[in-house]
């Protein structure tokens, strides 16, 4: 007999071994059916309380990440706690936080992107960091990544840069659109330009903006082809 015939061999075997254990499992649970359910279910919790799982590889798991602006927005609808280890597990109140971050995102113009972000939020889309495509934002539909992948490109820009005649940097150039619209296309998303106005007065560090007066103008970015009909 041959490796081949032997494997099939092998294998009419095990399906054999496997269909009589499912027989036998099935009578078991025919005997009373009202208990089917919850003998099931007391089965599933067993093995999973069973689980040897070493230290060392619950470390090794993916943790929950948040960005700056998600965390920051779960924690002023009330859905996050920031513990503070340095001080003892101190919860951290919103206007802690929000101090917190804009002192390490400052220079970043985090108020603005938190408008944009909460913006979005606000809208019902689920917003992710657009960092891997040279973007700030990328939008996702109901569901998130889990189920599709996102839609738009979103770039955050100061009201005053689309009104000024000169270009600050690069990252407000039109070489720098053309190229970042290339990679949507690329990808297949649509770029979004979201203008952000923060209110004329001038907010302190310590206390979180009132969105409600900003104000947000968005713009559909396309590249022009020439050859399209």
């Amino acid at each position: 007999m041959d490796i081949t015939q032997r494997r099939r061999e092998a294998r009419r075997q095990m399906r054999g071994n496997n269909e009589e254990q499912q027989r036998e499992e099935g009578t078991a649970l025919v005997g009373d059916s009202s208990n089917a359910i919850n003998s099931q279910d007391a089965m599933r919790l067993e093995s999973v309380s069973n689980l040897d799982v070493a230290q060392n590889e619950v470390e090794m798991m993916e943790p929950v990440q948040l960005s700056p602006f998600e965390a920051l927005f779960l924690s002023d609808i009330g859905c996050l706690e920031v513990l503070d280890v340095s001080q003892g597990d101190k919860c951290l109140t919103h206007t802690e936080l929000y101090h917190l971050l804009y002192v390490c995102h400052k220079s970043d113009d985090f108020e603005l992107k938190y408008a944009a972000y909460y913006y979005y939020r606000a809208k019902g889309w689920v917003v992710r960091s657009g960092l891997k495509f040279g973007s700030d934002f990328l939008l996702y539909g109901k569901g998130g990544p889990v189920r599709s992948h996102s839609q738009y490109s979103v770039v955050v820009r100061r009201l005053e840069q689309q009104q000024s005649s000169e270009a600050v940097d690069l990252a407000d150039s039109w070489q720098y659109m053309f190229g970042l619209s290339r990679v949507c296309t690329q990808v297949r998303k649509s770029l979004i330009v979201c203008y952000v106005s923060p209110p004329a007065f001038e907010n302190s560090d310590n206390m979180p903006p009132d969105l409600e007066q900003f104000e947000i103008q968005e713009y559909l970015f396309k590249r022009f082809n020439p050859n399209r009909k």
